[in-house]
């Protein structure tokens, strides 16, 4: 005698093969056992509610009949037959035939549904953490090439070029090299540090090192972005304007009097003098006018 079952799903009943008729009486059997409902629920039938317990199934001996490639008076007989070794009971009248499956948990036992759903939970859970293990992959992918947009570069290897691929002949670009890490620009690759070589020569370190700290404050950490600074303290305008951080003094302040040049010294003091001379000559002549 045979110990232990398998699980059958019901999409079985859809298979063309299950369909394939006529039913000999063990497929006719299994049928019924996959008609029968898996648990209590409530129908309407003929106008009234009806609940139909787990194990039972509400049909006709003609739906039947028609499933398995019978007559009805073969489908009949059958389920006589199973009526009578106690394997259904069944009543049936002019509108239905009512079946319930005798020690239906022999069948389709209660632990294995709460062992089935238990895998169908692991597995959707497993799916779940695989997801969102691909979205976190395409994501950090994503982060990993705007870096590189950012810093127009097809190096994506992640790794620093040693210092003589740079060639950082100048301790003042290897101090904006880590500068530009340390702000959070990404790692360092030739072209940037090409870039930041240039800016530094076509105008200072100071500038560049000043339009770096600009660029992470604003959070635009961006190559370009440092260029645009360098270009506007050249025309002499000021940062770009943002609420969130401490607005620094202009790049260019008005000139002190002691910065103007003798010429313009020498000149102010001739109109002053002037001015002085114009109104003694006014005094006198007015002087003179009271007089007479």
């Amino acid at each position: 005698m045979a110990y232990g079952w398998i699980c059958i799903h019901r999409k079985i009943q859809d298979n063309i093969i299950w369909n394939d008729k006529p039913f000999n009486r063990g497929a006719a059997w299994i049928d019924l056992l996959m008609l029968a409902n898996h648990e209590d629920k409530k129908i309407i039938f003929n106008g009234s509610v009806i609940e139909v317990k787990r194990g039972e199934k509400i049909t006709s001996l003609r739906k039947l009949s028609e499933r398995w490639g019978w007559s009805i008076t073969k489908t009949k007989k059958f389920l006589n037959l199973l009526s009578d070794e106690k394997m259904i009971t069944y009543k049936s009248d002019s509108k239905k035939t009512a079946y319930s499956i005798v020690n239906y948990e022999v069948y389709q036992d209660n632990e294995n549904i709460k062992s089935n759903t238990e895998i169908t939970l692991k597995e959707n859970k497993n799916k779940t953490e695989k997801n969102q293990k691909e979205i976190k992959k395409k994501q950090t992918t994503m982060n990993n090439n705007d870096i590189t947009m950012n810093n127009n570069d097809n190096n994506t290897t992640g790794i620093v070029p040693p210092p003589e691929e740079m060639n950082l002949d100048n301790p003042k670009l290897a101090k904006l090299i880590k500068l530009y890490q340390d702000c959070g620009f990404g790692l360092i690759t030739p072209y940037s540090a090409n870039m930041l070589r240039d800016y530094m020569n076509e105008y200072s370190y100071e500038w560049v090192k000043e339009a770096i700290e600009i660029a992470e404050q604003n959070g635009v950490r961006t190559l370009a972005y440092i260029r645009g600074v360098l270009n506007k303290k050249k025309v002499g305008v000021d940062k770009p304007r943002n609420n969130n951080f401490k607005k620094k003094e202009t790049y260019y302040r008005p000139k002190q009097d002691d910065e103007l040049s003798e010429e313009s010294r020498n000149l102010n003091n001739k109109v002053l003098n002037s001015f002085i001379e114009k109104m003694k000559k006014e005094e006198v002549k007015n002087g003179e006018t009271k007089q007479v």
